[in-house]
């Protein structure tokens, strides 16, 4: 007789374990799948807000406006590459390592701006980025220094420039 009971509660309690490990694991599943959905869905959502044309400027050219700086800037990069690789630049101000630094360095500021705006840029941010754009452009070519320092190390070499002298260029690792 006991050694029914002793069978009868094993049995009891094999039961309630199996049927408590069914029991959880059938919790956890569903809890999981929702946060699989949701990530799945996550890279479909717009990166940027939508444009909306009241927050373009008075002149409606947008180039001030915080959805346009990105563009703005990309364009006054793609300009001066274009102008140093036509050589069109190098009639505006003399072809030397100094200029060539600064317009290396001039590119690579205008390109820290617009990566800034992958963040987001409220108007106040667009319109700073803009007066600073210009005011690199006036500098460059009026050949002083641009007033930022700048290290960047590539792969094999290290761009460095000093905004207050306009010194630098590139040097191997």
């Amino acid at each position: 007789m006991i050694a029914a009971v002793a069978a009868f509660v094993l049995i009891i309690v094999v039961g309630v374990g199996v049927a408590v490990t069914l029991l959880l694991s059938s919790r956890t599943e569903p809890a999981t799948a929702p946060p699989d959905t949701t990530i799945t869905e996550e890279p479909a959502a717009p990166s940027a807000p939508p444009q909306n044309e009241s927050d373009s400027d008075s002149d409606g050219s947008g180039d001030s406006d915080a959805s346009g700086i990105e563009a703005t800037l990309q364009a006054k990069i793609d300009e001066y590459k274009r102008l140093r690789d036509s050589g069109a630049l190098w009639e505006s101000i003399p072809d030397n390592d100094f200029n060539r630094t600064a317009v290396s360095a001039f590119l690579y500021l205008l390109t820290d701006m617009k990566v800034a705006t992958l963040w987001g840029a409220d108007e106040a941010q667009a319109q700073e980025y803009e007066e600073r754009m210009a005011m690199l452009e006036e500098r460059l070519l009026a050949q002083q220094p641009l007033g930022d320092d700048i290290k960047i190390s590539l792969e094999d070499k290290v761009f460095t420039y000093d905004g207050e002298t306009g010194e630098g260029g590139y040097t191997d690792r």
